[in-house]
């Protein structure tokens, strides 16, 4: 399995409100989501776009883009509010300032004014520190692209990022240099890359191969990967389970393996939200199964906006072995900000590999309202004994399990209301051993989640 060192990471643009006529404060807003759902809780690092050079007393310094928003609201505002409430969310998130790269205050625009570029770095270094530290984040990640990699020199990218990072390194704690290039460039000083950015996450979503990053001068120990998630993307980016897949196997370099060091993902907040950030915790359980016997996968179903199950597969002998659903979203915000394709949400299988597969194909407009099935013990283990699947025009799927060698069973049944129906499962696995002294999961408990 992949060590991604720098974890699961994600941007947020904060000009962008979705749905429309929304602003940060609605209930329903792209950015009350990422609170509700907690999925926050699914990245280490969360860059914030986009960050521009402004003057400063002393120098050059950062501030965030100016934009305005329904009800008189900022982009400072909106800063202020993801600053804190993400970090509610998960204590351990690190705020990355993505720059901006585009327009005339780029990181280019610190050597715009004639003076020794040297004493430009340095300024801008120690008031970006300042700046980092009174809006408590940890780092300045890098967008190379358009304006900021042509007005920047070779020379001038050396000077920059040395001195960032030596004075980063002079801090009593540390703070983060991110690199996120759409391809390589001739301005880019590739041994200044290597040594000075803690991670470089290439936007392999606009086409550029990883073999042209590492040929250009990327070192493929900092090599992490820039995903994003849309349904018409082409493989591997349009679903989670694609780019794990991708990178959980690494790369192989000049005959050496190495693991990618993140995925950095283009972001939480776009036409496609709901597909966005469902498909980011979909991520976070890929590369961070979660510890213990529970699973819920209500969280990630609802930040996808409660679209309806169109696929179970389940695992089943004697007793209900596994369970895993795919649920298809049609709502306008998780089929994807080109209009193509429906939003498709896989969650991780839950229990083990054992007894034998089928796959139920439930139609859209027949969905899952009730289950049903029986409880029990089993070789003295308390487990599911058998699961029926019931749609609203009475079609059932299975029975799974046959029951066999169980010494108790208790009949239980699940309904929706009207209205309602079953979106995603919750509940708990066990482990037992098997005949031929090898163990397996089977599912403990299960209960339906209905919306």
């Amino acid at each position: 399995m992949a060590d991604l060192a720098n974890g699961i990471n994600a941007w947020i643009f904060l000009n962008e409100d979705e749905p429309p006529g929304t602003n940060y404060d609605s209930t329903n807003s792209c950015f009350q989501t990422l609170i509700s759902n907690k999925t926050y809780n699914s990245a280490n690092f969360l860059g914030i776009a986009f960050f521009a050079v402004t003057p400063a007393v002393n120098g050059d310094t950062i501030e965030i883009g100016s934009s305005t928003h329904e009800g008189g609201l900022s982009n400072q505002d909106y800063l202020n509010s993801v600053l804190h409430d993400a970090r509610q969310v998960n204590p351990g998130i690190k705020f990355l300032a993505t720059m901006v790269y585009s327009g005339a205050n780029t990181l280019a625009a610190i050597f715009s004014k004639t003076g020794d570029p040297q004493t430009q770095a340095t300024q801008f270094a120690n008031n970006l520190v300042s700046y980092l530290q009174g809006n408590g984040m940890n780092g300045l990640d890098i967008d190379w692209e358009g304006d900021v990699s042509d007005d920047m020199t070779q020379d001038q990218f050396k000077i920059l990022f040395s001195t960032i990072r030596q004075v980063f390194d002079e801090q009593p704690v540390k703070y983060f240099l991110s690199f996120t290039p759409a391809w390589p460039t001739d301005s880019i000083d590739y041994p200044t890359v290597n040594s000075a950015f803690d991670f470089v996450s290439p936007q392999f979503y606009d086409g550029t191969p990883l073999s042209s990053f590492i040929n250009a001068g990327f070192s493929p120990s900092v090599i992490g990967y820039g995903a994003q998630f849309e349904p018409g993307n082409s493989a591997p980016n349009a679903s989670a389970q694609q780019v794990w897949n991708a990178v959980s196997t690494g790369f192989n370099s000049g005959g050496k393996q190495y693991n990618y060091q993140d995925i950095f993902m283009w972001r939480l907040n776009s036409g496609n939200f709901q597909f966005e950030q469902a498909q980011l915790m979909i991520l976070d359980q890929l590369a961070n199964p979660p510890a213990g016997n529970a699973f819920d996968d209500t969280a990630i179903i609802a930040a996808a906006g409660n679209p309806n199950i169109t696929q179970v597969t389940v695992r089943s002998g004697d007793v209900l072995n596994a369970i895993q659903s795919v649920n298809t979203g049609t709502g306008p915000y998780n089929i994807g900000t080109q209009n193509k394709e429906t939003g498709i949400f896989t969650t991780l299988q839950h229990g083990g590999n054992s007894g034998a597969s089928q796959v139920a194909n439930i139609p859209y407009n027949d969905p899952i309202v009730s289950v049903s099935g029986y409880t029990g013990t089993w070789f003295g283990w308390q487990c599911v004994l058998q699961l029926t699947l019931t749609g609203k025009s009475g079609t059932t799927y299975g029975p799974y399990g046959s029951m066999a060698h169980a010494s108790s069973r208790t009949p239980f049944t699940q309904s929706a209301s009207s209205g309602q129906s079953v979106v995603a499962f919750k509940g708990s696995t066990v482990t037992v051993p098997l005949a031929d002294g090898s163990q397996t999961a089977i599912i403990a408990s299960l209960n339906a989640v209905f919306a």
